[in-house]
Formats: C-alpha cells, sequence, structure tokens
C-alpha cells in the first residue's frame, strides 16, 4: 500500500509504482492479487463454482486485467475480456493439478459439484474416486471454455504482436485441457503437458486468430454476450486503498 501511495521501499517496490503509475493501473488491482494469496494461506472452502471463479479472478483474472492496461487496454469490455482470459487459465492450473493438490490438502473444485458425484473434498486423491473426479474435472473444463471464448473477443484490441502472443498462450493453454479430457481418470497419472507440434500449432492458429478477428469483430466487443460469466464489480475503476498502516513493512531478510 505504501508503494503504492507513492513510498515505495527498495527495487521491487520501486517497480510496482512506476509500473502503476506509467500505465495507470488503479491500486485495487494489485491489491485484489494480494487478496487471491489470503485466499490460499486461510485455506478458504470452495463450496460452489462461483467460489471457485471468485478465486480464479483474484489470482489469475486480475492479472489478465493489469496485463492487458500495460499493453495498452483501457475499453471496459476489453479488460472484461482479459479477465476472462485468466480465469480460464486458472480453471485449467485447477483440473491439471486435481490430485497433485488434493494430496496436500488443497481442494478447488466446487463442493457441492464433488458432492453431487458421490465424493467428499476430503477424498478426492483417493484412487477409487477417479472416475468420479474426472467427470466433475470435465465440467470444469467446459467453465473454461465459456471463457476462453468470451476472451478470443478481446484480444483483437490490443496492439498486434501482444494479440499474436495471447492468442497463442490461450491456444496452447486451452490445449492443456484437450490433452486432460483425452486421459479420461488417467489424467493425472503424470502431468498434462501439450507437445511441441501442438505448441506450433497453437501459436499459428493464434496469428489467424488475430487477424481474423481484426477483419470479422464488430468495433464494440460488449456486442458478444458476456451473459453468465463471473464479473468483478466495476471492474478497471479506480478505487480509494482500504484504510490501514502505509509504512513501509519491515524488511524480511
Amino acid at each position: 500500500r505504501a508503494a503504492l501511495a507513492g513510498r515505495p521501499d527498495g527495487p521491487v517496490f520501486e517497480a510496482l509504482h512506476r509500473v502503476t503509475t506509467r500505465h495507470e493501473i488503479p491500486d485495487r488491482h494489485p491489491l485484489e492479487l494480494i487478496e487471491g494469496f489470503r485466499m490460499d494461506v486461510d485455506r478458504v472452502p470452495f463450496s460452489t463454482l462461483n467460489d471457485t471463479l471468485t478465486y480464479s479472478y483474484h489470482v489469475a483474472g486480475v492479472v489478465g486485467v493489469m496485463m492487458a492496461m500495460v499493453m495498452g487496454a483501457r475499453e471496459q469490455s476489453t479488460l472484461n475480456r482479459a479477465s476472462d482470459l485468466g480465469i480460464a487459465f486458472q480453471l485449467t492450473n485447477i483440473s491439471r493439478d486435481v490430485i497433485g493438490d488434493a494430496e496436500v490438502g488443497r481442494c478447488y473444485l466446487p463442493a457441492d459439484w464433488l458432492r453431487e458425484a458421490g465424493v467428499a473434498p476430503s477424498d478426492v486423491a483417493k484412487p477409487e474416486n477417479r472416475a468420479a473426479v474426472f467427470a466433475v474435472t470435465e465440467r470444469l473444463l467446459d467453465v473454461a471454455d465459456d471463457y476462453y471464448a468470451s476472451a478470443r473477443f478481446g484480444i483483437a484490441k490490443l496492439p498486434l504482436r501482444a494479440a499474436w502472443a495471447i492468442a497463442a498462450a490461450r491456444n496452447v493453454y486451452r490445449d492443456i485441457g484437450s490433452v486432460i479430457r483425452a486421459r479420461g481418470p488417467a489424467a493425472w497419472d503424470s502431468r498434462a503437458v501439450v507437445s511441441k507440434q501442438r505448441k506450433f500449432r497453437g501459436v499459428a492458429g493464434g496469428g489467424l486468430d488475430v487477424l481474423a478477428q481484426r477483419i470479422m469483430q464488430p468495433s464494440n466487443p460488449d456486442a458478444l454476450s458476456r451473459e453468465g460469466l463471473w464479473t468483478a464489480p466495476a471492474l478497471g475503476d479506480a478505487t480509494e486503498l482500504p484504510a490501514g498502516d502505509l509504512t513501509p513493512a519491515p524488511s524480511l531478510t
């Protein structure tokens, strides 16, 4: 908070201050990311899909928003799409790491979905539940696909080079979900990765996606509905810092 208020302490916080100032990133966004860290530290429960989406925004969606602002995006509609891509990435991360997370006591799958499938959140890592857990994970990947689809319509609003890079990342990361689906309940026997050949296709396809969107997309991304997708309140608006001591924290070294 001190760095955002113009009193950075050390090179890391000086960098934060410079970037947020230069690119007019609202104070709320770095703080929202830290809130995501708090959710992990406090082991916040994920009872519903909304809980999982809220967490995904705080640890990844808001990163997409800040990256888009660094790339020059300012339109609310474009920032919403950037948030969608970050959320999609995080849902893919969750799906890829379900068993590894469960083995260290973490579960990001919605608890109500697991119970519908007959699995207690504490029993996700048990081999006998693998098929049921896969069915829940596949359901989460379906949700991720909705966010990947939405994000596609914001990428063309970025500068060309940045747009191609982000489109390529979108294609490659989405393909991790395809690998998980193809493996079925054996999805977590080894880490799901995308081959070099598939990555190349993702990069090439990203370039084509950007060109197609620039030619065909309506000038207003809001014309392409985001109905039903999770959205942070007043996304992109500047807000005041939360109350608290703005004195730089003591060094941890």
